[in-house]
């Protein structure tokens, strides 16, 4: 299924910034360096942005968390998966399109010497 965002506002300073904190623990031990680089995780913060609002958007008033494993009405249940409620990004909840973006300027190479 392809990641499609609807159209967000766009983000409030403090969005950024606690975004940037997020992409930049995701993307760890690597720092944006050159322009390109920068480029890339400016558009990967954006992205990241629009793709979390889109999923909230896309949940409305139901308000059902990502990470949701299990759901049930009768006698309410629900079971949620490691991890989803702090806050760290992963390959599982990350953008697609961050993701490539970070990949495509080697941001996600954990090697040294990058």
């Amino acid at each position: 299924m392809p990641d499609i965002h609807i159209t967000v506002p766009t983000p409030t300073e403090e969005e950024r910034s606690l975004m940037e904190a997020r992409i930049q623990a995701f993307i760890f031990p690597n720092d944006p360096q050159t322009d390109e680089e920068k480029a890339a995780f400016d558009k990967a913060v954006e992205f990241q942005i629009a793709h979390e609002k889109t999923a909230m958007n896309a949940v409305g008033s139901a308000s059902v968390p990502q990470g949701t494993k299990a759901f049930k009405i009768g006698n309410f249940d629900m079971t949620f998966e490691d991890g989803t409620f702090d806050g760290l990004l992963t390959k599982k909840n990350i953008c697609p399109a961050a993701y490539g973006v970070l990949l495509r300027t080697g941001l996600l190479y954990k090697g040294a010497g990058r």
